[in-house]
C-alpha cells in the first residue's frame, strides 16, 4: 500500500498544543516509525498540494491511500481527487464534537464520499455525534481508533509528590484553563473539600484543628494545575484571589506554565488524583484520561461525552446539564455543571481506583496500520462494529438539536472549496503585501469580530499556519457563512 500524509508539525510559536496536534504528531511519528513492508509511506506539502496542481498530481496520483493529517481541511483532499479524476481511498477523522471546524469539514466532504472512504473517531461518543448529524456515515463508514500510546514512555517515573506533607492530598488538572472546562469549578471544589472536609488556615487560627484530629479529619487539599489560560476568569491571580478569600493564607494552589507532553509524565506520577469537570461541547475523547489510566492515577470527572466509556463508576460524577438554551457551535461551551457535591463524595468516600481503559488504546497504533494495510475486500472487519453507546450518551445524544445548512450538491461545493483555498492559503502568508487588506477583509466578512481579532492578534505573534486549530480553519466558516446553532432538550 502506498500511503501519503502530511508530515505534521505543530507551529513552535504556539503556546500549547492541544489534542489535535498531538494527535497528528502521533500518525507522523507511526508512519514515520513504520517497519512494515507492505506499506510505503511518502510525505507531502499540503499548502503546496493546493497552490501547485502538477505537484499534487506528482504526489497524489501514485497513492492507494491518502491520510488526512491536517487539522479539520480534509475537505481539499476531496476537491483534488475529484478535480484531478483520481482513485485514492482517503482516510479522515474528526476531533471535536459539536464545533465548527469540524462539522464545517464533514459539510463539505459529504457530496465527494467514496464507499472507500474511512473516517476515524476516537470515541464511541464521537461516533454517535456524528452519525446523528451526517446519517450517511451510518453506512458502516467509520472506525474507533487513537493510536496516541506510541508516543507513551516505555517505563513511567517513579511517584513522587508536590505536596509538602503527607496530610496533603494533590488534586492535578492539566490542560486549557477555561470555562468551556469548567474550570472555575474545579477552584470551587477546591475549596469546599477544605472548609467541609479539610484543616483550613482559618481554623489553625482559631484553635480547631485539634478537634479536626479528633475527628479524623486532618487533610488539606491542594490543586495544581497546568496548562494554558484561556479565560480571565481561570488567572492564576483570578484563582489565588478566589482561595484566599475563602480559605486564608495558605498553600492551597500552584499554577504551572504548559509543558511538551513528553514532559508530563513525571506530573501524573505526582499527583494523588486527576479532576476533569470539562462538560465542553468540543470534547470528543478527553486525552488525559487515557494518559492518567497508563500513569495509574485515578480520576474524578462528569459523565459526559467519551468519559462515561472510559472511567469506572466511582470515577463519574452527575452532569447539569443546560438545556433549551441556544448555543453556537463557533464557539467553545461548558454545556452544564459536573455536581460538585458528587465530586466530594468521590474524592472523600475513597474506593477510587485508576481506569484500565489505556489497555485498549495500547492496541491502537497497530490497529491504524492494520486499516492501512486490509485488502479493501476484507476491510469491514474494522469498520462494520456496532456503535455501543452508554445510557447517558444515548440520552446527550438523543436530546441534541443541531441547526446545519442544506447539504452541499458537488458543483456548489467546488465552487465554495476553490474560494475557500485562495483564502488558506493567503492566510498563512504573512509576508505578502496584500496581507494586511486580506485581514481587514476577514474582518469585514466575521460576524464574531471579537474572535476574529483575537486570531489576527495570535495571527502577529505565531507562524500563522493552519495547525493552530481554531484559526483559520473557524475563520473559513465566515467566508462560507457557516453558523450552525445547537440546544439540547430533555430527555424524559
Amino acid at each position: 500500500m502506498r500511503i501519503s500524509l502530511y508530515n505534521y508539525i505543530t507551529d513552535p510559536l504556539l503556546p500549547q498544543k492541544d489534542g489535535v496536534n498531538l494527535a497528528h504528531e502521533n500518525i507522523t511519528r507511526l508512519l514515520q516509525d513504520n517497519t512494515s513492508v507492505d506499506l510505503t509511506i511518502s510525505f507531502h506539502d499540503f499548502n503546496r498540494l493546493l497552490a501547485d496542481e502538477n505537484y499534487a498530481r506528482r504526489e497524489l496520483s501514485g497513492c492507494d491511500y491518502v491520510v488526512s493529517n491536517v487539522g479539520p481541511h480534509a475537505h481539499y483532499y476531496f476537491y483534488l481527487r475529484e478535480k484531478l479524476n483520481l482513485s485514492f481511498r482517503i482516510l479522515r477523522d474528526v476531533r471535536t464534537a459539536i464545533w465548527s471546524s469540524y462539522l464545517f469539514q464533514e459539510y463539505l466532504c459529504t457530496p465527494y464520499l467514496r464507499e472507500t472512504d474511512i473516517l476515524m473517531v476516537a470515541s464511541h461518543y464521537t461516533r454517535g455525534i456524528y452519525e446523528k448529524l451526517f446519517p450517511a456515515l451510518k453506512q458502516g463508514n467509520t472506525f474507533r481508533c487513537y493510536p496516541l500510546a506510541v508516543c507513551f514512555p516505555d517505563e513511567l517515573p517513579a511517584r513522587s509528590g508536590l505536596a509538602q506533607d503527607k496530610e496533603t492530598i494533590c488534586l492535578g488538572y492539566i490542560g486549557r484553563l477555561s470555562e468551556d472546562k469548567n474550570f472555575p469549578d474545579l477552584v470551587e471544589l477546591l475549596i469546599r473539600l477544605n472548609l467541609e472536609n479539610g484543616t483550613t488556615s482559618r481554623e489553625r487560627e482559631n484553635g480547631e484543628s485539634a478537634k479536626s484530629e479528633e475527628c479524623g479529619i486532618n487533610t488539606k487539599y491542594k490543586l495544581v494545575a497546568c496548562g494554558e489560560v484561556h479565560s480571565e476568569s481561570c488567572s492564576p491571580t483570578s484563582v489565588e484571589e478566589k482561595i484566599h478569600r475563602a480559605l486564608g493564607e495558605g498553600d492551597y494552589f500552584e499554577y504551572m506554565l504548559p509543558r511538551k507532553n513528553r514532559d508530563i509524565w513525571e506530573l501524573y506520577r505526582s499527583f494523588d488524583l486527576l479532576i476533569f469537570p470539562s462538560t465542553s461541547n468540543l470534547e470528543t475523547f478527553g486525552r488525559v484520561l487515557i494518559e492518567a489510566s497508563y500513569a495509574e492515577l485515578p480520576v474524578v470527572c462528569g459523565e459526559h461525552a467519551a468519559a462515561a466509556e472510559l472511567m469506572p463508576p466511582s470515577s463519574l460524577c452527575g452532569v447539569d446539564y443546560k438545556y433549551n438554551f441556544p448555543f453556537s457551535t463557533h464557539f467553545d461551551h461548558n454545556l452544564g455543571k459536573v455536581n460538585i457535591a458528587d465530586m466530594v463524595r468521590a474524592i472523600t468516600n475513597g474506593g477510587l481506583s485508576p481506569s484500565s481503559c489505556q489497555r485498549e488504546y495500547a492496541a491502537h497504533p497497530e490497529m491504524f496500520l492494520d486499516v492501512l494495510t486490509t485488502p479493501l475486500t476484507e476491510i469491514s472487519v474494522h469498520l462494520r462494529k456496532p456503535l455501543s453507546l452508554t445510557a447517558s450518551q444515548k440520552a446527550f445524544i438523543d436530546s441534541l438539536r443541531v441547526s446545519m445548512p442544506p447539504p452541499l450538491t458537488m458543483k456548489r461545493a467546488d465552487r465554495l472549496i476553490e474560494t475557500l483555498t485562495q483564502w488558506f492559503l493567503a492566510l498563512q502568508d504573512k509576508r505578502a503585501t496584500e496581507y494586511p487588506q486580506l485581514l481587514t477583509e476577514l474582518m469585514d466578512n466575521s460576524k464574531h469580530a471579537e474572535r476574529t481579532q483575537r486570531f489576527i492578534d495570535k495571527c502577529a505573534v505565531t507562524n500563522s499556519d493552519f495547525t493552530n486549530v481554531g484559526g483559520i480553519d473557524i475563520e473559513l466558516c465566515h467566508i462560507a457563512d457557516f453558523y450552525p446553532e445547537f440546544y439540547m432538550t430533555p430527555q424524559f
